[in-house]
């Protein structure tokens, strides 16, 4: 089947292509940040004060203090010691995988970790659920002593959607050391009441909690970084990966730092959306989402076109790899408009009918 394929200037919820409009709901700009005048003018201001970009290793005699700055606000807020950034999400997943594999014994792969936290060769088993995944884990568990175990695994996967417990490791046998690195890229600024990930609701747990992610998504901001406990954090600072990488723009940090209203004012929009269509969705029950988070999956490969032929652009594209099978969600963002999602739900409400 035909993938439908949209080039644009500026990912908008509305696109128009050869003359015709239609709504996008694809992407991950969940905040819908990009749509707000006030932070592209922070973003300006950022670039006033602290230079377009700073392309110098953090380990560089000359540095700026927005970096700090950011990193201790962030892990701060985040319920973290410390924190460290990168220039992307896949350069922390990497970064924080590469720092802890001498660290542990045994790797533990959840069938949907991203492939930014995974070690060169490994995987997770795709077909394997989250349920039996931790099902498999606490018994081999049950076998085994004095063992250091990393656990890898995403804070939410988005494809389905589902937003993952981790209780379960704080019931692992305490006769071994356990490692928990989560990627939080699709938690940041969606899952909790905060901006700031799942650090803080699984930091009780008797482990060492590690968290990384990209923060270009919700957050729209091209950078990545890495939550931990001081030691590792430092740690971390000594990596080659770290120490000979540039760090991200700084008008970005900036406006992210100044613009906390605006992010939490998103925040708050985009889980009435939510809410709302989740309502709706009750009678539809070929169109699936859960746990309050903003994306709808669907089947039926054939309604991705049933919709770009009414002016509705969804997120459709081989996962992983190339030759995957597409995986069709239907992104919300708080940038869409009551009058966008009404569309959406009537388009939705024909193609249930038509079944």
């Amino acid at each position: 089947m035909m993938q439908i394929r949209l080039v644009t200037d500026r990912a908008q919820p509305v696109i128009f292509q050869e003359g015709r409009r239609y709504l996008q709901f694809a992407g991950t700009s969940y905040l819908g940040m990009g749509s707000v005048p006030e932070f592209e003018q922070l973003i300006h201001q950022g670039v006033a004060l602290h230079g377009v970009n700073h392309g110098s290793s953090r380990n560089s005699n000359v540095q700026l203090g927005i970096y700090d700055a950011f990193e201790a606000f962030f892990a701060s807020e985040a319920g973290a010691t410390d924190s460290c950034l990168l220039s992307s999400g896949f350069l922390a997943g990497h970064l924080a995988i590469q720092s802890l594999k001498p660290e542990v014994d045994l790797l533990w792969i959840a069938p949907d970790a991203h492939p930014a936290i995974l070690p060169e060769g490994k995987t997770g088993v795709p077909s394997q659920s989250y349920e039996d995944w931790v099902e498999s884990c606490m018994q081999k568990a049950q076998s085994l002593m004095g063992h250091r175990i990393g656990i890898l695994a995403n804070a939410v996967n988005p494809l389905i959607p589902k937003v993952h417990d981790f209780d379960w490791v704080g019931q692992l046998p305490q006769v071994n050391q356990y490692h928990l690195l989560i990627d939080d890229s699709h938690a940041f600024g969606v899952v909790g009441d905060t901006l700031f990930g799942t650090y803080q609701r699984w930091a009780h747990l008797p482990i060492n909690l590690c968290v990384c992610g990209s923060l270009g998504k919700a957050l729209s901001l091209p950078a990545g970084i890495l939550l931990g406990n001081a030691d590792w954090i430092a740690a971390v600072r000594q990596h080659p990966i770290y120490r000979s990488s540039s760090p991200p723009a700084p008008p970005f940090l900036h406006a992210f730092i100044q613009g906390q209203a605006l992010y939490l004012h998103q925040k708050e929009v985009l889980a009435k959306k939510v809410a709302a269509l989740t309502a709706r969705l009750s009678d539809l029950p070929a169109f699936y989402t859960a746990d309050e988070y903003p994306v709808i999956s669907f089947a039926n490969p054939v309604w991705v076109q049933a919709l770009a032929a009414r002016g509705v652009v969804v997120s459709s594209f081989p996962y992983p790899g190339p030759q995957d099978a597409p995986v069709n969600r239907i992104v919300l963002s708080a940038a869409h408009t009551d009058e966008d999602l009404d569309y959406l739900i009537a388009c939705l409400e024909d193609l249930q009918a038509a079944r």
